[in-house]
């Protein structure tokens, strides 16, 4: 469970671009950037055991850095261009509203297709929370806003002062405006490479610099409520015969606007972060047969049946910090974050050296689910119940030969005794108890008999 206090910790702006969605991993990055990311994810994978159980990934509800209280109905300003050139208009102060607002009503903002890896495909990203959704404000359309400007005199296009943007918000019964600062820093570079063989090569490097500046002002009070300044660089390279097919501005600038847009949303709305949890192997010899079960479980996505056997084993070894610290993780991921941080005190409590700091991020991601309650998003309690749960740390026996062939049960143990079913080989039973050389073992519906031990792996 180590590997998301790596990742809550991380720099602000590293834990963003991480949570790119898919589309955006296309994006040509400067190179400084992917090794950053690259060496936190590596980092982040590190097992915190040599022997772990399954690793685990999905995409949980996170609160934004900048938690804007009683803030609900708001409107977007068009950002002011820095760049007086109309060959960057085109990618100015408009086009980036257009980006922000659709990232603000993006009820999934942040849920990526999570990569398969070197020889495996690809899968969709998923979440396990059910919840009323991560859309927290109402945005004023821009028709609605340019029409009471323009009755004020004051112009689409002119920036408004703080004040002269409350008085407007208050017209609108508006909570807050979103105003900021747009510029771009394009440049290309030619070079020339020369080869062992005489030739050469002409290539060039087109990079783009995008900076944004975001401040949310007050409509009851004309303060600033917040502001911060996002960069992001793409770039592209080609020579040769492939020269000419560079990426210029007009291609590099919307890739910029489109990461940009997404940062800024996540800066003041909730937003779906990246987990990758790493389920501790249970190491008590008395439960290791059972637990080895939860792999599958994992795999499969079977929350409920990982649940009933990890708080299994956790009722009858009350001092097991692996099987508590796994239970925490299990609500962590269908957003209990407060059950989260309750196991994980358990497990600090039993073992403070490996899960002392395991409880510190949790006490941080209870204090998030406070703030999401107050932002308006409910979490659904996820329903861990399921059928037979007893069975899961009871011992199991094999039958042997292959599943057409068929071995009798019997009512009493005794091959004279009467026959209540005939079972398939290569047929895994629980095990009710064990009788000489028989083995009583549960049936389908409800039923139970005796097999003998010959017919046993």
């Amino acid at each position: 469970m180590e590997k998301f206090n790596v990742f809550l910790n991380a720099p602000k702006t590293i834990r963003q671009l991480i949570v790119l969605k898919k589309k955006r991993e296309s994006v040509f990055q400067c190179s400084t950037t992917r090794f950053c990311i690259l060496s936190l994810i590596l980092f982040s994978m590190l097992p915190l055991e040599t022997a772990k159980s399954q690793d685990f990934e999905c995409f949980v509800i996170s609160p934004p850095e900048k938690i804007l209280n009683g803030v609900r109905k708001i409107a977007i300003l068009n950002f002011e261009n820095f760049n007086k050139n109309a060959y960057y208009d085109a990618f100015g102060g408009k086009a980036f509203v257009d980006y922000l607002t659709s990232e603000l009503l993006d009820d999934k903002r942040g849920i990526y297709t999570l990569s398969g890896g070197l020889f495996s495909a690809n899968k969709p990203g998923k979440t396990f929370i059910n919840s009323t959704g991560i859309v927290i404000f109402q945005l004023i359309e821009r028709e609605q806003l340019y029409k009471v400007l323009n009755e004020k005199n004051l112009g689409t296009d002119v920036p408004l002062s703080d004040n002269q943007a409350s008085e407007i918000g208050k017209v609108m019964g508006i909570d807050a405006f979103i105003s900021g600062t747009i510029k771009h820093n394009y440049k290309s570079n030619r070079t020339r490479t020369d080869y062992q063989n005489g030739t050469h090569a002409y290539f060039t490097e087109n990079i783009c610099e995008t900076e944004i500046n975001i401040k949310i002002v007050s409509v009851a009070t004309a303060q600033i409520l917040g502001t911060k300044t996002f960069t992001f660089q793409s770039s592209d390279k080609k020579g040769g015969q492939d020269e000419g097919k560079v990426l210029v501005f007009d291609q590099l600038a919307p890739k910029n606007l489109q990461n940009l847009s997404f940062m800024a949303a996540n800066y003041i709305a909730p937003f779906y972060r990246y987990v990758k949890l790493e389920f501790q192997r249970i190491k008590v010899k008395e439960f290791k047969e059972s637990a080895d079960q939860v792999t599958n479980f994992l795999k499969n996505e079977d929350l409920a049946s990982a649940y009933a056997l990890y708080k299994a084993i956790y009722d009858a070894d009350n001092y097991n910090a692996d099987a508590a610290c796994n239970i925490g993780g299990l609500y962590f991921i269908t957003g209990d974050y407060v059950e989260f941080a309750n196991w994980n005190e358990i497990a600090a409590q039993i073992n403070p050296k490996k899960y002392g700091k395991n409880y510190e991020t949790a006490k941080k991601w209870a204090i998030a689910a406070t703030e999401l309650r107050d932002m308006g998003i409910a979490i659904e309690k996820y329903d861990f119940s399921v059928k037979n749960a007893s069975d899961l740390l009871a011992k199991r026996v094999t039958t042997k030969g292959k599943n057409a062939d068929r071995f009798d049960v019997y009512a009493e143990p005794s091959v004279t005794a009467a026959i209540v079913s005939k079972v398939p080989g290569s047929s895994e039973f629980v095990v009710i108890d064990v009788k000489g050389d028989f083995i009583l073992i549960k049936l389908l519906g409800g039923k139970e008999g005796y097999i003998s031990k010959t017919n046993i792996k």
